[in-house]
C-alpha cells in the first residue's frame, strides 16, 4: 500500500535519505541513529519515494498513534519497522507482541483514514 517503485524520480542515496529524516523528524524527540542502516541495508529494496511516504505518514501519526503507545525513548528504526509491516505485509505476517500488532493496526487504520487516495494505493500495489 505504498507508492510504486516505478514512480520514483530521485536517487536513493545517503544524502537524500538523511534529508528526508531531517525534514520529517528534526523537531520530534526520536533516536534516529539506526534509521539510516535500517533503510539503506535492511530495507534496501525501498525506493526514495516509498521512504518519503513512510516518513510522512509516521510524522503525521506520531502524536496520535506512536507517542501514546510507546514509552521511553522512541527509535525511528522501530517506527519504520511498524510502518513497513503495516503497509507492505498482510496482517498474518506481522510479527511481535500483541502490543506491537495492535500499534501496527492502529497505524494502518490511521493511514487509511488520512490518505487522500488510499483506494488508488490499494489497487495499484
Amino acid at each position: 500500500m505504498i507508492p510504486k517503485k516505478k514512480l520514483n524520480i530521485y536517487p536513493k542515496n545517503e544524502t537524500n535519505v538523511k534529508a528526508l529524516i531531517d525534514h520529517y523528524f528534526a523537531e520530534l524527540e526520536l533516536d534516529t541513529q539506526s534509521a539510516m542502516e535500517f533503510i539503506m541495508v535492511e530495507k534496501s529494496s525501498l525506493e526514495l519515494n516509498q521512504i518519503e511516504f513512510l516518513c510522512r505518514k509516521i510524522n503525521e501519526a506520531f502524536i496520535i498513534v506512536f507517542r501514546p503507545n510507546l514509552n521511553g525513548k522512541i527509535e525511528l528504526k522501530n517506527l519504520l519497522s511498524y510502518s513497513v509491516d503495516a503497509l507492505t505485509k498482510n496482517k498474518a505476517e506481522w510479527n511481535g507482541s500483541m502490543n506491537r500488532v495492535r500499534i501496527t493496526q492502529e497505524f494502518l487504520d490511521f493511514v487509511k483514514q488520512t490518505e487522500i487516495d488510499i483506494d488508488y494505493l490499494e489497487r495499484n500495489n
